[in-house]
């Protein structure tokens, strides 16, 4: 085939699978009500807050570029490339989503699927790589963060081009000065995008060096571990020179956070952190995964073994700090296709299977898996076979009773002066301050902002000063049992007219979605004898919570 005959290819191909993403994408979130909020709808304001600087002033949008790379946790730099599409097709929620499948899913998808193809196929010819292709493209751990609105599957896209230039290069032996450049500035890539993608950088750097050294003392080949070593420098080099010359200060704030602290409110048991991965594919995809990993170690497919290292490295690396989330499980998801592709590609070349109706039953799991994960009516119809599509589902964001939330919003903005606070204590995906701004953006100069989660943010009294608090019956929260009791305990004290409780008058009532909430006003101070009260419940848990002077 020609350079022109396989450049049409792949830019047919990569055309073709841009436009079933987007037709996805589409029928996903029309089903959506547009209620975005935390983490849902951080990058889609700053989607539209960038594409409007950009439009206003390039300068000060590089200049503000520049400062975020250097600076922030949540970087702006992964929101570049996605520009074009604020400026051709505006800032509505599917073009920043069809951004993210256009410029990063699909060509991590393509990158993936073909090397896991090429490394799973023995050396009978296959006609398997349809069937990758299409798993690759539903592999639901690639869309379940991309269709929340997420765009970390950026980092993908740079650890499967690192993990690509490490196997390629025998683990930096062959050509290690430029193997080394290209590894280190792809893992650089991953962590300035999002900086948590430094767990999976450590992740496949191990993997790598156990494996290559592995191999040179079974060779005792020197020369290889010579090369191996000059590698390893040149990317630790570059690593360090990038991250120090663009990061600095982010780099600073790092090296003095204790992020397993800061994040214990999100962190359960082993268990759970692995039943949280688990259910992120359906145990039809887990059955392949785990019978491609036994294929790959009976066929010496090396490379399959070396990407399942490297995920449960970074599994076993990031669960100190906190259980993995849909974006965070990434990485360790994407190395585990490389076995998944291989059990396909086995299946489909079995000589007793006609390739084409296997191929077809791989593709039907595979569009299974996704129907069930993603559409209520998929996940409704495929109920009785529940094994085919993940247990942990990422339906379009749905409010019941929408219209209370509209009369509590209303009810707000029409009680509230100039200088009016409310704060809102309840902090889960039914009801919390971002929830109500979300749905009405001049709600965020009246919120008076409370702690959601106690390890991170402590309490802050400044609450017990706004005029008005939301809370519900019951509490609302979204981590463990315990890990918010400055929503709870002051949720419960103005519910039952206790402690705190008692400078306050009810209101409104609204039916939410799935809990009844209360509109309160604050008809006096708060008293300094309240405020004793409140922290002496939080010292039974956290002795170093202080009382602010009041």
């Amino acid at each position: 085939m020609t350079k022109n005959k396989i450049f049409g290819f792949w830019t047919g191909t990569y055309l073709c699978t841009v436009l079933f993403g987007l037709a996805l994408s589409a029928a996903y979130i029309n089903l959506e009500e547009s209620v975005y909020y935390w983490d849902f709808a951080a990058y889609f304001n700053m989607f539209n807050q960038q594409g409007a600087l950009l439009v206003e002033s390039p300068s000060k949008w590089l200049s503000q570029l520049s400062t975020s790379i250097a600076t922030e946790d949540y970087g702006v730099a992964i929101l570049v490339p996605l520009m074009p599409f604020h400026l051709a097709f505006g800032g509505s929620r599917l073009s920043f989503v069809a951004g993210i499948v256009a410029v990063y899913l699909v060509p991590a998808v393509l990158f993936i699927g073909r090397i896991s193809y090429l490394e799973a196929v023995s050396e009978t010819p296959s006609r398997g790589w349809i069937a990758v292709w299409i798993a690759a493209f539903l592999y639901t751990p690639f869309w379940a963060p991309t269709l929340r609105g997420l765009p970390d599957v950026a980092g993908c896209l740079a650890l499967t081009a690192a993990t690509y230039f490490l196997w390629k290069s025998k683990f930096l032996t062959r050509e290690p000065v430029i193997s080394g450049i290209s590894v280190g500035a792809c893992l650089w890539l991953a962590f300035m995008l999002r900086r948590w993608y430094a767990y999976a950088a450590i992740g496949i750097t191990v993997s790598a060096a156990l494996l290559g050294l592995l191999q040179i003392a079974r060779d005792r080949d020197l020369p290889a571990f010579r090369n191996a070593v000059l590698g390893g420098v040149c990317a630790i080099f570059l690593i360090a020179a990038t991250a120090l010359s663009f990061q600095l200060p982010l780099i600073a704030k790092i090296l003095g956070t204790s992020y397993a602290d800061l994040y214990s409110g999100y962190r359960t048991t082993f268990v759970n952190q692995l039943g949280g991965i688990g259910s992120r594919l359906s145990y039809l995809n887990w059955a392949l995964v785990i019978a491609g990993l036994y294929i790959s170690v009976v066929r010496g497919n090396r490379f399959s073994l070396l990407c399942a290292i490297a995920a449960g490295l970074t599994f076993l690396i990031f669960i100190r700090t906190q259980d993995p989330e849909r974006h965070h499980s990434l990485p360790m998801l994407l190395w585990l296709f490389p076995a998944y592709a291989q059990a396909i590609v086995s299946i489909v070349s079995a000589p007793a299977l006609k390739s084409r109706w296997s191929a077809a039953a791989m593709a039907v799991v595979a569009g299974l898996a996704f129907l069930g994960t993603f559409f209520p009516a998929g996940r409704q119809l495929l109920s009785p076979v529940g094994f085919v599509f993940a247990r942990e589902a990422t339906l379009p964001l749905h409010l019941d009773n929408l219209p209370e939330y509209r009369r509590l919003i209303d009810g707000l903005i029409a009680r509230m002066g100039p200088e009016d606070r409310f704060s809102v204590f309840a902090s889960g995906p039914v009801m919390s301050d971002a929830l109500l701004f979300g749905m009405k953006r001049d709600l965020v100069t009246h919120v008076g902002w409370i702690c959601q989660v106690d390890s991170r943010d402590q309490f802050q009294p400044d609450a017990l000063k706004s005029r008005y608090v939301v809370v519900t019956d019951r509490p609302v929260t979204h981590l463990q049992p315990g890990a918010q009791i400055c929503v709870t305990i002051p949720n419960q004290y103005i519910v039952e007219g206790k402690g705190i409780g008692a400078a306050y008058k009810r209101i409104a009532e609204y039916q939410l979605s799935g809990v009844t909430g209360y509109l309160y006003e604050r008809v006096r101070p708060v008293s300094r004898a309240e405020v004793d009260a409140l922290y002496s419940e939080f010292r039974k848990k956290y002795p170093g919570w202080v009382t602010p002077d009041w």
